[in-house]
């Protein structure tokens, strides 16, 4: 090569800003799901008594509605990381699949108990309302970490990127609301609960998803 040609290049990568690589997938589940057990372990030890986590396996609705939650959370952010990095098509398609499943049975088991086993006792005043600010609440940490891979990836996808990391944090929020909340009811754990990854992505998605775009060029 001439020097001219050297000159050349070393003009065209000038105003290129370095790049920070992307960390390996399995790595960045794991230190979403860090995330998500910290959250869970300090809202947990903050209650002397936590009556979702004991009563668990004593509530066939609450603990199936929990398991679709949990698949949601992890299917979605396996669909958002796969999403940011080249190469992920099957795994971004499977996350997709799997949340949107999680989503299906932890709502669907809700209005089986509502309708089909007549449990609908309406939980006290508020606190549909308390749970769902809550779920909100703790969804800002796990969905910021989700959000700093993102904006560093190149999402092939970036609507259905936003939309998908809004639903994982939504319902990692909603999880560990869950394991934390007193009301057992499934009225309570629709409005309260289920909600919550439902509302964060019908809220957020229409500026997650510009601000991808913007990131993405």
């Amino acid at each position: 090569m001439t020097v001219d040609s050297d000159r050349l290049i070393d003009g065209l990568v000038d105003d290129l800003e370095p790049v920070k690589p992307l960390p390996p997938l399995r790595s960045a589940i794991a230190i979403v799901l860090a995330v998500w057990a910290a959250v869970l372990g300090v809202v947990l030890w903050s209650q002397s008594y936590p009556p979702g986590a004991n009563h668990l396996l004593m509530d066939r609705v609450y603990f199936v509605s929990f398991v679709g939650l949990l698949l949601s959370a992890l299917g979605a952010t396996l669909s958002t990381l796969a999403g940011s990095q080249p190469g992920r098509d099957g795994l971004e398609t499977s996350g997709l699949i799997v949340s949107f499943v999680g989503l299906v049975v932890a709502a669907g088991v809700c209005v089986y108990g509502i309708i089909g086993l007549g449990l609908d006792a309406p939980s006290p005043p508020g606190a549909d309302a308390m749970c769902f600010q809550k779920g909100a609440f703790l969804s800002l940490l796990p969905g910021g970490v989700i959000l700093s891979f993102l904006v560093r990836g190149w999402a092939s996808h970036p609507i259905r990127a936003a939309l998908l990391g809004l639903v994982a944090a939504g319902a990692i929020g909603a999880s560990i609301v869950h394991l934390s909340c007193d009301f057992l009811g499934p009225a309570h754990l629709m409005a309260g609960h289920m909600s919550v990854p439902i509302a964060l992505a019908i809220v957020g998605l229409y500026p997650l998803g510009v601000l991808l775009r913007r990131v993405r060029g």
